[in-house]
């Protein structure tokens, strides 16, 4: 091969190059404004590093002046390093944490990057060179020809060269292993280490006028992991959106139903305004003896007010329930009361183990809640053969569980059973708003309420 063909060669190879990694530093920064992570910004880095050493060696086929060729040999040198450093950023970022292991790899680019910097600028402006000695015989390599270089390398230059190629095997081996521990079948990424590894060598070969025909390659390198890069972030950009695009929809779901529910509570408190109206006329008209009557629906007037501010109060976020000192065995008593008829009516058998205890809390919040759990577990084994429901409740762990005959949750709906619009029913006739309603009043309670994921049954506890 003549010089002029190395030329035309280099040429091609490095603008293609160049092309390359400019379109993926493209994408990357496009993927970039789409979720700013910051440790995206290294593969971006790391392309257009690359890029720019691809088309210096392309410029320096060009220039006829030796000084400007030499400082311009001493520039790509840098930006190999400074690559390699990004690189190694870039890699840490796709695993999500710093690999311990990587920080001499990093330190030993950082440093000779710094060392190249400084000998540069000391080669352009002063005659003072540190890193490479004056060339005593011509060029003689189609490397040195084509690029007119009248500098060799110091034998300090070649030895951290050399020292660099450990460090990229080092570096090699350490991201293998902690692929292979995370299990992670990365081929186009091991493919882009071993290209890696294997350019680095070819190019301090050249470097070190060891072999002199072949073509600069160390940039071809960083091909593969920006792609596996640019595809890693690209998920992560759509992943954001989609959930961002569920949290939407949820968001509007728990906005339509605090709306519904304000206005549904509003007209109910108006309606019973009304009945409190007439049963107090009603009183007036009665017999002492048959007052008490009227004393019982003055009772549950006020029971289904409390119901009707609590919902229009649930979904605001600076919503604080009156508390008071309330037995647990009265709350759960409370709770079976008002399910009662649908206990007799599908012929449930309910058993009560109640160890009681006190709790600060709100009387009417938590047998609300106590009657969504209860009608949830209702509303699952009302077609099981011999239906049956626990409530157990514990003063030494301060817990009340309400167990079922059913056979559990099925594990892909544990996750999400406690969000806005996912229904528990079977049949899909649910509206997926008594459990995460339960939840929003417990936990603002300072409560927990969970599911069981390893019980025989379905349970669900509530711990004070």
């Amino acid at each position: 091969m003549s010089v002029d063909e190395y030329i035309v060669v280099t040429r091609y190879v490095t603008i293609f190059a160049f092309s390359y990694f400019l379109y993926q530093a493209s994408i990357g920064a496009y993927t970039y404004r789409k979720h700013l992570n910051v440790k995206a910004f290294w593969p971006i880095l790391m392309c257009l590093s690359a890029g720019a050493y691809a088309v210096l060696i392309a410029v320096n086929t060009h220039v006829s002046d030796p000084k400007l060729s030499n400082f311009l040999l001493i520039t790509y040198w840098f930006f190999a390093y400074w690559t390699y450093y990004c690189y190694l950023k870039a890699i840490e970022g796709f695993f999500g944490y710093d690999l311990k292991k990587l920080w001499f790899s990093k330190f030993f680019c950082v440093a000779h990057s710094v060392y190249v910097v400084i000998g540069g600028f000391l080669y352009l402006f002063t005659s003072v060179d540190l890193i490479f000695k004056p060339r005593e015989i011509p060029p003689s390599t189609l490397f040195t020809k084509a690029l007119n270089l009248q500098i060799y390398p110091s034998l300090l230059v070649v030895l951290t060269g050399v020292m660099g190629l450990v460090v990229i095997l080092y570096s090699t081996i350490v991201v293998w292993k902690e692929l292979n521990r995370r299990n992670k079948d990365e081929y186009l990424f091991k493919m882009g280490l071993i290209v890696t590894l294997f350019a680095s060598i070819w190019d301090t070969s050249i470097g070190t006028e060891t072999i002199g025909y072949l073509v600069p390659i160390y940039y071809l390198g960083y091909v593969f992991e920006s792609m596996r890069f640019n595809i890693y972030y690209q998920d992560l950009a759509f992943t954001k959106m989609y959930n961002l695009e569920k949290d939407m929809v949820k968001l509007s779901k728990v906005a339509q139903f605090g709306f519904a529910s304000a206005s549904i509570a509003h007209d109910i408190r108006n309606h019973l305004f009304v009945l409190n109206t007439a049963n107090n006329r009603l009183e007036k008209e009665l017999l002492e003896d048959q007052r008490r009557y009227t004393e019982k629906l003055r009772k549950h007037i006020a029971k289904i007010l409390e119901v009707t501010d609590l919902y229009m109060n649930i979904f605001k976020k600076n919503y604080d329930s009156h508390k008071e000192r309330i037995k647990i065995s009265d709350v759960t008593m409370e709770a079976i009361d008002l399910v009662q008829e649908k206990i007799d009516k599908d012929k449930v058998k309910v058993e009560l183990e109640i160890d009681d205890f006190d709790i600060d809390g709100n009387e009417t919040e938590l047998s609300l809640c106590l009657v969504n759990l209860i009608k949830n577990s209702l509303e699952e084994i009302k077609t099981t053969d011999t239906p049956w429901i626990k409530v157990i409740t514990s003063s030494s762990q301060r817990f009340i569980k309400i167990v079922d005959s059913g056979n559990g949750i099925p594990r892909d709906q544990l996750k999400n059973i406690f969000e806005m619009g996912k229904t528990t029913k079977k049949d899909g006739s649910g509206f997926g708003v008594g459990l995460a309603i339960t939840k929003q009043i417990i936990e603002n309670s300072g409560y927990q309420l969970l599911v069981e994921e390893d019980s025989e049954n379905t349970t669900f506890v509530i711990n004070f």
